[in-house]
């Protein structure tokens, strides 16, 4: 039985490259709802998403995210961190796994973010770790970077690029993790609506661009709705934000696959302005 799930999953790893997130570690279910046009967002997630917003998360938070793909166990992942305003900056812990008991790969890293005027740069540093029954496990350092600009009111300008010092994914044949680079827009009219468009670039595939929306219709609820090329995937989700309390859910449709789902909590306390 182990061996049959085995080939499985190698299969669909050699194929539609969804074994492993191998240097894409995105995560949180609002980003997922909104096709991952998430470059430009301050919430606790950018410690994952684009460490170079973080600088804007002005409360302490902890988070947490389980996504699986397709129904199978197997192919799921999960995420949990927290961040600190400290140091006139945000600074943040994250952990990350994704896979089951035959192959999975984990990652545990810190980041810190700073703004300088409509500028935020951050750096994350990473350990990556790859494990396959019987066959041993790998390790590597892994360096991220990112930035966000305030362009004006209403329109702010992100990029991020994963793994810039392009960690090894085997030592034996010098295969490398893959390095994903992406840069996005997002138009704010208001404090209800964002509007954002973001293109993504792994080095070993083509260029994928993505689309979002984010649409508060009361309060304390937010629909979502986003669609990304290569391949072609529809994204849809809503997020619930009484008072501290932050719970999101995203649903993805794969033409060929099937659905996504994913869901993320977190809660905020204290602020920025009381620390520093």
């Amino acid at each position: 039985m182990k061996t049959n799930l085995f080939i499985l999953l190698g299969t669909l790893a050699i194929q539609l490259d969804l074994f492993g997130q191998n240097g894409d570690y995105a995560m949180g279910a609002r980003s997922s709802a909104i096709a991952g046009t998430s470059v430009t967002i301050s919430d606790g997630w950018a410690l994952f998403n684009n460490i170079g917003a973080l600088a804007d998360a002005e409360k302490i938070a902890v988070f947490g995210s389980y996504r699986n793909l397709y129904g199978i166990p197997e192919l799921s992942s999960i995420a949990a961190g927290a961040t600190l305003p400290i140091w006139n900056g945000v600074f943040g812990v994250g952990v990350f796994r994704y896979g089951g008991d035959l192959l999975n790969e984990q990652r545990a890293h810190m980041g810190y973010s700073h703004r300088l005027g409509i500028v935020s740069l951050g750096l994350n540093l990473g350990y990556y770790q790859l494990n396959i029954e019987n066959g041993g496990s790998t390790g590597n350092l892994m360096i991220d970077f990112g930035g966000r600009a305030e362009l004006t009111k209403h329109l702010y300008f992100g990029a991020h690029v994963s793994n810039i010092n392009q960690a090894k994914l085997s030592k034996q044949t010098g295969e490398l993790v893959p390095t994903y680079m992406k840069t996005g827009l997002s138009y704010r009219p208001n404090s209800d609506l964002m509007l954002n468009t973001e293109v993504e670039k792994n080095l070993d595939d083509p260029l994928s661009f993505k689309i979002g929306m984010e649409y508060q219709i009361i309060e304390w609820v937010a629909l979502r709705l986003g669609f990304k090329t290569e391949p072609f995937i529809s994204n849809f989700g809503i997020g619930l934000n009484p008072k501290n309390l932050s719970i999101d859910y995203a649903y993805s449709i794969h033409p060929d696959l099937g659905g996504i789902n994913q869901v993320s909590f977190a809660y905020y306390f204290g602020s920025k302005k009381s620390l520093e």
